[in-house]
C-alpha cells in the first residue's frame, strides 16, 4: 500500500518552496509539541459506532470518534511537561505539574460530581502516582499525612466521616505501626496498629467510666490485659459498674506471662526469619527471667545480657546494644517480663 498522502489547494499550492504533497510522517512532524500551547483536544473511539456497525445497525449521524478529555499546558517532546491542566473524559480535572506525560510534582485532582467539581487530593506526585505529602478528601473522611505509590504511608491524620480522628504511622493504605485513635464519645485507643486494626501493647481510655484497659490486641480484640481506673480522671458517671477483685496469689506475674505468650502467638504471622518458641523454650525463658530478677518481677538493663546468655542465646555483636537504643532503655530501667520476651525474639532473631 503506498504512502498515504496530503494534497495542499488554495494559494498556499503554489507556493514554489513549499512542497505540493506532504507525507504522514511530514504531517506528524508538522503536529509535534513543545513548549507552552493552546487547548490541545484528544479523540477516543466511539464504542456506540463501533457496536451498531457489528450489528449491521443504521450508522447516520454517528462518527467513529468522538471527543475526549484536553489539556492546556507546556510540552516537551510531544509530551506534558511543566504546568498544565488535563480535563478527562469522566469530567474529572487535574491541574498542576507534569513530567515525561504524567503527573509530576505539586497538583490538584478534581472530580466530577452533580454539585460540580469536588478537590479529592491536593499534593504531591511521583510518576502518576500520590507520593510524598497530600491532603485527600473522599465519602470516608480527610486524610493529611504521607503518600506512596498512590496509597496513605508514613506519618498521617484521618478525620472520619463518624467523626473519629486517627493520628499515627499508615502503611500500605492501612494503620500500620504506633498510632491514636480518638473516637465521637471520647473513648481513646493508644497503641499499635497492624492491617488497620488494634494489634500489639495498647491501652484504651473509657471516658465514660473512668476506667482503663492496658494490654494486648489481636485483630482489633483485646487478648489479655489489665482493667484500672484512669488516672487522669473518674469519668464523667454515665456508666458504673463494680469489677470483682482479682483472687490471684500473683496477678501481675500471671498478666505478664499472658501478655508475653499472645506476643509470641503473634510472632507466627510476622516476618521470615523471627524467631518462634514452643511452650518447653517460654518455660525456660521465664525461669531464666526469674533468676535474673531475683525477689523483683523486672530486670535491670545493666543484666540484661547476662540473662539473655543463659538461655544458650549467642548474641551477635552490638544487636543488644542496637535494640536498646531503639527503645531508648537506660542502664538502671527496668524491664518487665513481656518486654524481656520481645527483647530475646529479637536477639535471637538477629533482627
Amino acid at each position: 500500500m503506498s504512502q498515504p498522502i496530503t494534497i495542499l489547494i488554495g494559494p498556499d499550492s503554489v507556493d514554489p518552496d513549499r512542497p505540493k504533497f506532504q507525507g504522514s510522517q511530514a504531517m506528524f512532524k508538522l503536529a509535534e509539541k513543545d513548549g507552552p500551547r493552546k487547548t490541545v483536544f484528544s479523540m477516543i473511539p466511539n464504542k456506540e459506532y463501533y457496536k451498531n456497525k457489528k450489528l449491521n445497525n443504521e450508522l447516520k449521524g454517528q462518527f467513529s470518534h468522538v471527543p475526549g478529555g484536553k489539556y492546556k499546558g507546556s510540552w516537551l517532546n510531544n509530551k506534558k511537561d511543566g504546568f498544565g491542566t488535563q480535563t478527562y473524559t469522566s469530567g474529572a480535572v487535574y491541574s498542576g505539574e507534569w513530567s515525561k506525560g504524567k503527573r509530576h510534582g505539586k497538583g490538584t485532582y478534581y472530580t466530577k460530581t452533580p454539585k460540580g467539581l469536588s478537590q479529592t487530593y491536593a499534593g504531591d506526585w511521583l510518576g502518576g502516582q500520590r507520593s510524598g505529602i497530600g491532603v485527600s478528601t473522599t465519602a470516608k473522611g480527610r486524610y493529611e499525612g504521607g503518600f506512596e505509590a498512590d496509597v496513605r504511608s508514613g506519618h498521617g491524620k484521618m478525620t472520619y466521616a463518624d467523626g473519629s480522628v486517627y493520628e499515627g504511622e499508615w502503611k500500605g493504605g492501612g494503620r500500620e505501626g504506633m498510632g491514636v485513635l480518638s473516637l465521637p464519645n471520647d473513648d481513646k485507643y493508644v497503641g499499635m496498629f497492624r492491617d488497620d486494626m488494634k494489634d500489639g501493647p495498647g491501652r484504651f481510655e473509657y471516658a465514660s467510666t473512668g476506667k482503663v484497659y492496658a494490654g494486648e490486641w489481636r485483630d482489633d480484640s483485646p487478648v489479655c490485659g489489665e482493667f484500672m481506673p484512669n488516672p487522669k480522671g473518674a469519668g464523667d458517671g454515665r456508666e458504673t459498674f463494680n469489677l470483682p477483685e482479682l483472687s490471684l496469689v500473683d496477678p501481675q506475674k500471671v498478666l505478664g506471662r499472658a501478655v508475653a505468650e499472645a506476643r509470641q502467638e503473634k510472632a507466627e504471622t510476622m516476618r521470615p526469619g523471627t524467631a518462634k518458641f514452643g511452650e518447653a523454650d517460654m518455660a525456660e525463658i521465664r525461669a531464666g527471667f526469674e533468676a535474673a530478677a531475683g525477689s523483683e518481677d523486672t530486670v535491670l538493663v545493666k543484666d540484661l545480657e547476662a540473662a539473655i546468655s543463659s538461655l544458650g542465646i549467642n548474641l551477635a555483636s552490638g544487636v543488644l546494644d542496637t535494640v536498646l537504643e531503639k527503645i531508648g532503655a537506660e542502664e538502671d530501667d527496668d524491664i518487665s517480663y513481656p518486654e524481656f520476651v520481645d527483647i530475646v525474639v529479637v536477639c535471637a532473631s538477629g533482627i
